[in-house]
């Protein structure tokens, strides 16, 4: 039982830390951040949302979306858009595997960010069903994902 409220902890707090594959992940945005403004970018189980940030820094219009089930981590979201004087971004609910209002009134997306949300196995389907559909709904948007081999 205790191993099993541990777990639950850390999963309720992924969304406190800067992963190492964020950094890898704003890294690569930096590199290409000439391409960047204009673009719309969503940001996937953003988090504290560095990748997201850069992006919006950048010049990028932003959505950062976490999961709808964790309100603490889109007020992270939200800290860090406070944080960096980004008002303009703008943080979504979207919890993977779900189709909800929220994920059906998105804009079409050029970009959709993702660092590190392949971390629970059984969360890969659902996120992927969630990239699927909104790849379905716009066919030209690319998913820019990093992601640390574990196990």
């Amino acid at each position: 039982v205790n191993d099993e409220l541990s777990l639950q902890v850390l999963h309720v707090q992924y969304g406190m830390y800067v992963w190492p594959c964020a950094v890898v992940l704003a890294q690569y945005l930096w590199f290409h951040r000439r391409s960047l403004p204009g673009k719309a970018v969503l940001e996937v189980g953003a988090g504290v949302s560095l990748p997201g940030i850069l992006a919006a820094k950048c010049g990028a219009k932003v959505i950062l979306s976490d999961s709808s089930e964790f309100p603490h981590c889109l007020d992270i979201c939200r800290q860090s858009c406070q944080m960096n004087n980004l008002p303009q971004v703008e943080v979504v609910g979207l919890t993977w595997g779900h189709i909800s209002k929220d994920i059906l009134s998105l804009p079409p997306q050029d970009i959709i960010l993702g660092s590190d949300v392949f971390f629970e196995p059984e969360d890969f389907e659902s996120i992927l069903a969630t990239v699927y559909f909104l790849m379905q709904k716009n066919p030209k948007v690319q998913f820019w994902s990093t992601y640390q081999v574990r196990r």
